[in-house]
């Protein structure tokens, strides 16, 4: 990893902290999406709302050569110009000064870009920190109507959804904290795809008297699920090696037990742990795409068709 990129780290890693700090759900993008590094929704009074704000975080010393005593300069190119303003959710721009530790934000909209005729600036006030006041300006930012808010979120969940539908096998993972009295959920989802293995750790859902269907209806409206019976299966060897371990065979070692496994063990019945540490319980889930998922891509590529008549016909009104 080179210096920009050990930069960029800690960029995203600022960002990731302030928002999680106040209680927000952030998602790191990874190499998913060009132009945008993450997405976080926002919450209040401890529930998730549902409100995506998208993310582009720039970092380094490089991104503050043009100040002046009100703003910060940043100037960019039509690609992503037309890319932000494009995007399913509304975009903010981060600065993260690595020298100060100090993010500066402004929001993409017109009356922040400005055309230069070669190009596009944005200026970032220098009094608009990432701060715990800040966060009430960032609720305001103009959000999409409830429905486009339920497609945005599919279109964010796109490629996890195509890789179910091209057979691949999708899980889920996730610890409950038996101990404690707020629910929470830190879902990471993954899949061992015939071109490698991809996973992403979601940012973790609290709430009060939430369940575990709730949860996974809020995240993944898009799936139905059942247990992994092999993680399962794998799990209870454990458990029956620890209650019905009797001993090892004085001339061979060879272990024997009060009753075989193979009588022992029940497959489960609903969703039960697949591992525990006194701590927590944790869940693996095998994933399917149910009728939102299905309705989803259909309309996802009747929405992508570049539709030729367009450019032919036309009304006389």
């Amino acid at each position: 990893m080179n210096e920009q990129q050990q930069t960029d780290r800690l960029g995203v890693s600022k960002v990731e902290y302030f928002f999680s700090s106040h209680g927000w759900l952030f998602r790191e993008q990874h190499l998913h999406d060009y132009g945008i590094d993450a997405q976080v929704e926002i919450v209040k009074g401890g529930k998730p709302t549902g409100d995506l704000i998208a993310i582009q975080i720039k970092s380094g010393a490089s991104y503050f050569s043009e100040r002046t005593n009100d703003h910060i300069v940043i100037r960019t190119d039509d690609n992503h110009i037309k890319y932000w303003f494009r995007h399913s959710l509304p975009v903010i721009l981060v600065l993260y000064d690595p020298q100060e530790d100090v993010c500066y934000w402004e929001s993409i909209s017109d009356d922040t870009i400005v055309s230069t005729g070669k190009g596009w600036k944005v200026a970032v006030p220098i009094d608009k920190k990432l701060t715990k006041e800040s966060l009430a300006e960032l609720c305001e930012i103009t959000q999409p109507p409830p429905y486009i808010k339920k497609l945005n979120k599919l279109r964010l969940d796109k490629k996890w959804i195509q890789l179910l539908a091209e057979d691949e096998v999708v899980y889920v993972e996730y610890e409950d904290w038996i101990h404690k009295s707020l629910p929470r959920f830190e879902i990471r989802i993954g899949c061992n795809s015939k071109d490698g293995v991809e996973s992403e750790v979601w940012p973790t859902l609290y709430g009060v008297g939430l369940s575990m269907e709730e949860a996974i209806a809020h995240m993944l409206p898009w799936a139905d699920y059942e247990m992994d019976l092999d993680a399962h299966y794998e799990f209870m060897k454990s458990v029956w090696f620890d209650e019905c371990y009797m001993g090892r065979d004085e001339d061979d070692g060879t272990p024997y037990f009060s009753t075989p496994f193979s009588e022992w063990y029940q497959e489960p019945e609903g969703i039960v742990p697949v591992s525990e540490n006194g701590e927590t319980e944790g869940y693996r889930l095998i994933l399917s795409l149910n009728k939102i998922g299905k309705a989803f891509l259909d309309l996802e590529e009747y929405l992508s068709e570049d539709d030729h008549l367009d450019r032919r016909v036309f009304t006389l009104e």
